[in-house]
């Protein structure tokens, strides 16, 4: 079989790369950064309607950086349940970091109408093109994308998918960058705090920022008949880290905690040398700690851990037990442990679980920010 030559890619597709390369360079939250990405893709590629999120790399699950372009307002619930649920042609999970492109005509030997997906979802929004992407960096994923022509509309070329293959390790290691440094979930005018606390436990002094995040955790011990302190909460593990801080080794702590919002918090210990004082500094937790923290708070063991992010990443029994060097039967019995601890009955319950209720809220509240300003990029584009 004679081997297809690679597209040469147009000066305003290099121009475009030359940008993405140029993102993992700057200090740029990871909401922006997807806009920035994808606004330089929609501006090389001729596309109708996009979808883009930032990933958990543990779990393939989209985190709370986003955007979505023209589609209908009752695509978005169905295109999840199908992305979890339903068997289909070139799921996200599915893509390789190797080949992190994928189109859904070339897929199914030009009948889109095999796809699930196309066949319930794209009625809605008048649809016929898919080309979809991983932006992957470290042979992980760091970013999803999804680009759309409507009807009518020419196929995706050799030409579009080779630039999308030059931009995606780019967008990859700028989102790697991006998401490493940025907390999780949260205001992002809400940084760290400070505790100072004496060898017994009593809160010596204490920062605004600190005092905000301590009221809103789930429970806390007041500190009485402290001048000027006696409002103020200490949670028992927080104190307990504290004081465990003192022991001889003296080695910083760290613990984890969520607020009643359901916001989680990075908490670290540090002794104070020459004081028998400790410091205390409390967080929001860091995107890429995430992924543990959710696992976690579901009491799993680490080797449950790792099959529930196999099974997010969408491998099967006997690819699980090849991954991790176990027989069918054991991985059946983790499977059935995961299952009973967070209350699902099946992989793609267990899947949409750990979405719905820590990553999607999030992400819609992205998606609904960056609307008005998605809009007017493209408005631009159209204009040139």
């Amino acid at each position: 079989m004679t081997e297809q030559p690679v597209p040469h890619l147009s000066l305003r597709g290099l121009a475009a790369l030359e940008r993405i390369e140029h993102l993992a360079t700057r200090e740029l939250g990871t909401q922006q950064v997807v806009e920035d990405v994808v606004a330089e893709i929609a501006a090389a590629i001729d596309v109708d309607c996009f979808f883009a999120g930032a990933t958990d790399p543990d779990t393939g699950l989209c985190l709370g950086a986003g955007m979505v372009f023209n589609y209908h307002h009752e695509v978005c619930q169905p295109f999840w349940e199908h992305e979890f649920l339903v068997p289909d042609y070139n799921k996200f999970a599915d893509l390789d970091p190797a080949d992190p492109v994928a189109d859904l005509r070339e897929a199914t030997g030009g009948r889109p109408t095999r796809s699930a997906r196309f066949r319930a979802l794209y009625g809605i929004s008048d649809l016929q093109e898919e080309l979809r992407a991983i932006f992957c960096a470290g042979g992980r994923t760091w970013g999803n994308l999804q680009l759309n022509r409507r009807s009518g509309g020419a196929p995706f070329s050799a030409a579009d998918r080779a630039f999308l293959r030059a931009a995606a390790p780019l967008a990859g290691v700028a989102l790697r960058r991006s998401l490493l440094e940025e907390p999780a979930h949260t205001d992002p005018s809400r940084g760290p705090g400070v505790v100072l606390l004496d060898e017994d436990g009593t809160i010596l002094s204490c920062t605004d920022e600190a005092d905000a995040w301590l009221q809103e955790l789930a429970s806390g011990w007041r500190m009485p008949d402290v001048p000027g302190l006696s409002d103020i909460l200490i949670h028992p593990e927080l104190l307990t880290l504290s004081l465990a801080t003192l022991d001889a080794d003296a080695r910083p702590r760290r613990a984890r905690l969520r607020t009643r919002n359901g916001t989680w918090l990075v908490a670290q210990a540090s002794v104070l040398r020459g004081t028998g004082h400790v410091a205390l500094v409390i967080e929001p937790a860091k995107a890429s700690e995430i992924a543990p923290i959710v696992v976690e708070a579901y009491a799993l063991t680490p080797r449950e851990v790792e099959v529930t992010r196999l099974v997010a990443r969408g491998l099967s029994t006997e690819e699980i037990a090849a991954e991790l060097l176990l027989s069918r039967h054991t991985i059946r019995d983790h499977l059935k442990a995961i299952f009973e601890k967070v209350g699902v009955s099946s992989r793609g319950e267990l899947t949409s679980r750990l979405f719905a209720e820590h990553y999607h809220a999030p992400l819609d509240r992205a998606i609904g920010g960056a609307i008005a300003r998605t809009e007017a990029r493209m408005h631009g584009l159209a204009a040139v």
